[in-house]
């Protein structure tokens, strides 16, 4: 039978792919085990390196940045993996990669190693939806978010492969902030979700906060997934995916129209035909199982499986140790026969050795005579190049300066066409060139989707980068200041 165990909360889940079964910890080492360690533990890197470089080198680069720049203790234990990203019309490698301290997770994972012995996988909860993109490519850009209890996060997967995760508030934290119970916390967003018209009057002050904490969550979010379209040429967001204990939130999805994702498909997690509320279990359980045709996958383990007794080096060092005792006599007759070939050999070289030094020496005075005369043409041709160099570049800046007058106004006029399409106000424009405008928005609550619009006709007018940089509101009123570059 094809299966995996997954440890979850103190206990081994057998999966087949299918259905959950509980199993002894005696019959789990049958199967390959893994288990999602905390995301706050992991700790997470982006940087490039050139793609000329072989395998072996790739990795003891990886590791060297890790700690150089990473900030890993060298006097503490760490496993590292990383993801390998190869960038369109570059020569670099895109890096994302992954350290985990084994001090960190000891105290999670040690009782139950010191019940099996090992332990196959440990692997974050965000590389695990890697699982729901194995049977079948997606076409599509997705946002998972995953609201957990201790811990919750966004994780872009482009046409099923994973780009990159942002840490949000967990379910615990928000309701500490709110002084509301967890349990309470769970029910309104279930039940009313970020829809003002559910909340009772006295319960006003609840979504006020809730639409607060929210918002700026999704800001988070949505400030990542615009980082990563200048690595990745994401172009959109097709699809938000909810993974919480298999519920939506209703509204969550509008949340994002202020920050230009609109039209997007909103739903919950659902993995191997599993009911919502196993959907989540099953994505970890199937990342195990279908570990070996994953495309993208992290392992940060510690706790590897043992090898059988004949895979040990010390009994292959036993086996050389024999053969070696037969071949020593043999040995030490040919070690002879070598000897006297080798000083014939000495003699012949040493010979050669003495006619060529004399050659050499004659070479040397010539040599060092043309590297004068070298040295004093290169000084010469540096000035000529110099001086060549100034001319060009000054011939060269005038088209630049006229175009890039050109540019600034054309930006401004798109800016302000944009404005009188859709009836937005403005408290300031302030232009830095030809790379950005920055637009302090004006809105009433029932204008927000202007914005979003505003920024959608910048977009559709080719403009690459257009983002909000600042959102407030108070007293009914929105103001979003919006940063506009080419």
């Amino acid at each position: 039978m094809q299966a995996a165990v997954l440890l979850y909360k103190e206990r081994f889940y057998l999966f087949d792919g299918e259905k959950f079964s509980s199993v002894e910890p005696s019959k789990a080492k049958k199967f390959r085990i893994g288990a999602v360690v905390p995301v706050r533990y992991v700790i997470t890197l982006t940087f490039k390196l050139p793609s000329s470089i072989d395998q072996e080198r790739l990795a003891v680069q990886v590791e060297l940045k890790m700690y150089n720049e990473g900030g890993l203790d060298p006097n503490k234990e760490y496993v590292i993996d990383y993801l390998v990203y190869q960038m369109p019309q570059e020569e670099d490698y895109l890096i994302e990669a992954f350290a985990l301290c084994k001090e960190d997770v000891d105290p999670f994972f040690e009782p139950y190693v010191d019940q099996i012995g090992f332990l196959d996988l440990l692997f974050p909860r965000f590389i695990a939806y890697e699982s729901l993109y194995v049977d079948q490519r997606s076409q599509k850009d997705d946002l998972i978010i995953y609201l957990g209890e201790e811990e919750a996060f966004g994780v872009v997967y482009q046409k099923g492969r994973y780009i990159g995760h942002r840490t949000i508030d967990s379910l615990s934290k928000l309701s500490k902030a709110m002084g509301i119970e967890l349990t309470l916390l769970k029910t309104l967003l279930v039940q009313n979700g970020l829809v003002e018209s559910r909340y009772a009057p006295e319960q006003m002050h609840i979504f006020d906060m809730l639409q607060e904490r929210f918002f700026t969550m999704v800001e988070k979010l949505a400030y990542a997934i615009n980082h990563k379209r200048s690595f990745y040429g994401l172009e959109r967001i097709d699809r938000i995916i909810l993974d919480f204990e298999g519920e939506l939130i209703e509204g969550l999805d509008g949340l994002f129209d202020s920050f230009g994702i609109s039209g997007v498909e909103y739903e919950r997690l659902v993995c191997c035909n599993m009911e919502p509320k196993q959907s989540s279990l099953a994505t970890q359980a199937y990342y195990v199982l279908q570990y070996d045709r994953l495309p993208q996958k992290i392992n940060l383990n510690f706790y590897d499986r043992g090898l059988p007794w004949y895979r040990y080096e010390l009994f292959w060092y036993g086996v050389t140790a024999i053969v070696a005792i037969l071949a020593v006599g043999g040995f030490w007759l040919y070690l002879d026969i070598q000897e006297a070939k080798i000083q014939e050999s000495i003699g012949l070289k040493t010979k050669e050795l003495a006619s060529i030094k004399s050659t050499n020496k004659k070479s040397l005075a010539k040599l060092r005579k043309l590297k004068k005369e070298k040295k004093e043409l290169q000084n010469q041709i540096g000035a000529l190049e110099k001086e060549n160099e100034i001319i060009e570049e000054t011939l060269e800046a005038i088209p630049f300066i006229q175009k890039a007058k050109l540019d600034r106004e054309r930006m401004i006029n798109d800016v302000i066409e944009a404005l009188y399409t859709y009836h937005l106000s403005t408290k300031s424009i302030d232009q830095n060139g030809t790379r950005e405008i920055l637009v302090d928005l004006l809105s009433k609550d029932e204008q927000r989707d202007r914005i979003a619009a505003f920024m959608r006709y910048l977009l559709q007018r080719k403009y690459k980068n257009v983002q909000t940089k600042r959102i407030q509101r108070k007293d009914g009123l929105y103001e979003s200041v919006v940063k506009v570059a080419p």
